[in-house]
């Protein structure tokens, strides 16, 4: 028979081996169920890349947002819309954006991306200008942009396409059809005085 006082001390051995096994199953579950919400909430992201002080307003259409957030939807870029508004007082004739996947890299070495154009082609040249044949984008007017069926094809026909996270949207020109507007990522100004020394080479 042990003695009352060795008793005791087993039994709280016992007790707390019990504890430590006890702690260590919490911490265990938790780390379980942070790794579990973390990717049910982990989603594509998109980012506007577009200088502040250019006159439009952009988001993805609030129907769409959750398809394209969805890194399970294989279809995502055809589900994308994006929803460009005039915030400025002039009429836009010509909009020229890219989608651009920074994580996905063509065997060429490049970003691959997806242009989104808006009005006559013609007129991403400053020389030229707006005709009455040519619709605008009116002030506080929105137009929805979609990437190129023929693109998107290409896209989902590739076998070794990449599921990307981030997802960037860079702008490039915007001409108000009278010789005045914005164009290079930064966003630059373009002055009606200065429209004759714009080249072809200088925007896109």
């Amino acid at each position: 028979m042990n003695p009352p006082g060795k008793t005791s001390a087993v039994a709280a051995k016992r007790l707390l081996l019990l504890f430590f096994l006890f702690v260590a199953a919490v911490f265990l579950i938790q780390g379980v169920l942070t790794l579990g919400v973390a990717q049910s909430t982990e989603e594509r992201e998109l980012k506007d890349k577009t200088p502040t002080h250019v006159p439009i307003k952009i988001k993805i259409k609030a129907e769409k947002e959750k398809l394209f957030k969805d890194l399970t939807n294989e279809h995502w870029l055809r589900d994308l819309e994006i929803e460009v508004t005039n915030t400025g007082d002039k009429p836009i004739y010509y909009l020229s954006l890219t989608i651009e996947l920074p994580e996905v890299i063509s065997p060429s070495g490049s970003v691959i991306g997806f242009p989104l154009r808006y009005g006559r082609h013609d007129l991403m040249d400053f020389r030229n200008r707006a005709t009455p044949e040519d619709v605008p984008i009116q002030p506080g007017e929105t137009y929805v942009f979609k990437v190129p069926e023929n693109m998107v094809k290409g896209w989902e026909g590739l076998k070794s396409k990449q599921n990307p996270k981030k997802v960037e949207l860079k702008f490039h020109v915007l001409h108000f059809g009278d010789g005045t507007g914005f164009h290079t990522t930064d966003g630059v100004p373009v002055l009606k005085k200065l429209s004759s020394n714009i080249s072809k080479g200088d925007i896109s």
